[in-house]
């Protein structure tokens, strides 16, 4: 799998050539078109031969470049990493929180991009490649928004400054995954304030933040 670059294949040509831009316009016109299938179908209906009929683009180009159906929900799903940011920006530690948590939670519960990591996710545990890139591509961008927030609550002074943002951030969006992908067992709108009130009193130092 090679999602780095936009592409059919073959030798690279000199950056900004003429063959460059086609194949990166070529990609687009896949991308887009996989995103569209895949909202109006889901994950389990997509097929590399789907994407060719939307696209108009041949099978054996679009398999130059993604192995399977699986490669090109991937490549999807990095595109739109690019335009979701869940890093708050807001006074209050103990509200950034609640809002990371809170937008966690409505990215993987209303948009595409839920859908794809919901549909992607047995294929990543199955997929040592695949699992590379979502590592280093997804799950990097989430440690972060985690990891700007904690150096600013350390700053403030509220958060404790030994605090692992690895370990927040799994301690953070663990439990949202969990329900997400596992239990199903709902998250309202009190979900977020309730697990940064269980939380917080270990990140913070005395006398640091809480939630309102």
């Amino acid at each position: 799998m090679n999602i780095s670059r936009a592409g059919d294949g073959g030798t690279p040509p000199s950056e900004g050539s003429g063959y460059d831009k086609r194949r990166a316009r070529t990609q687009r016109i896949v991308l887009d078109a996989t995103r569209e299938l895949l909202a109006e179908n889901g994950f389990d209906k997509l097929t590399v031969e789907g994407v060719a009929a939307r696209s108009g683009v041949a099978k054996t180009t679009i398999y130059r470049r993604h192995r399977s159906k699986n490669d090109l929900a991937l490549a999807v799903l990095l595109d739109m990493v690019d335009e979701v940011s869940t890093q708050p920006y807001v006074a209050d530690t103990g509200a950034e929180l609640i809002t990371l948590v809170d937008r966690t939670v409505e990215l993987m519960t209303t948009t595409l991009m839920g859908l794809v990591m919901k549909g992607l996710v047995s294929e990543v545990a199955a997929d040592p490649e695949l699992a590379r890139v979502y590592r280093e591509q997804v799950v990097s961008n989430r440690v972060a928004d985690v990891s700007a927030l904690v150096e600013r609550g350390v700053s403030r002074g509220e958060l404790r400054p030994d605090l692992d943002p690895e370990m927040v951030t799994d301690l953070l969006l663990g439990p949202i995954y969990y329900r997400f992908f596992l239990s199903g067992a709902p998250m309202d709108s009190g979900f977020g304030k309730r697990l940064v009130s269980t939380l917080l009193p270990s990140f913070t130092t005395p006398g640091g933040s809480s939630p309102e």
